[in-house]
């Protein structure tokens, strides 16, 4: 009797600590599995004058309710006119993988106003083009390549609750 039961609490022990070095107490191995760092080495580098600007999103509880806005644009010497960036963000498959990228071309040149300024003096301002708005997703780094000298921002965006429209 006292073979089996010393058996038996041999059998126990070794189970628990099985279980132990199969599910550590800490989740970090789970969080590192969707880490989108991780996914950033399936992308390619820049190429020569272009710059690889990434995008790494905190984990949401309900992810379909966000957006996030991708605002391409450089900082530039401007007057007292609004000004907007001239260039296209084209939306790229990365081949075998099916994950997507952006890439941003410019050629620096800007549409303004045509007020008449009372000071003459330039200011540095970031000065935007059209932007992109793409879904929210915490496991994919959001990645856009644009020429050396432009600067990616970015905007998140959350839905309000639904509402009725009325009938009239």
């Amino acid at each position: 009797m006292k073979t089996v039961r010393k058996i038996l609490t041999g059998i126990l022990l070794g189970s628990i600590l099985v279980s132990f070095t199969k599910f550590p107490l800490d989740s970090s191995p789970k969080e590192k599995e969707n880490d989108p760092r991780k996914e950033l080495a399936n992308f390619p580098e820049a190429s020569t004058g272009m710059v690889r600007h990434v995008i790494l999103l905190d984990k949401k509880t309900n992810e379909n309710l966000y957006k996030v806005e991708i605002i391409p644009g450089k900082v530039m010497k401007v007057d007292c006119n609004k000004h907007t960036l001239m260039g296209k963000t084209e939306e790229k498959e990365l081949e075998g993988w099916g994950y997507t990228y952006f890439e941003f071309s410019s050629d620096g040149e800007t549409l303004s106003t045509r007020m008449a300024c009372p000071n003459s003096n330039d200011v540095e301002k970031f000065v935007s083009s059209q932007s992109t708005n793409v879904s929210y997703n915490s496991k994919l780094p959001i990645v856009i390549y644009a020429p050396k000298g432009y600067t990616i921002k970015y905007r998140i965006w959350e839905a309000s609750k639904e509402k009725n429209a009325s009938e009239k």
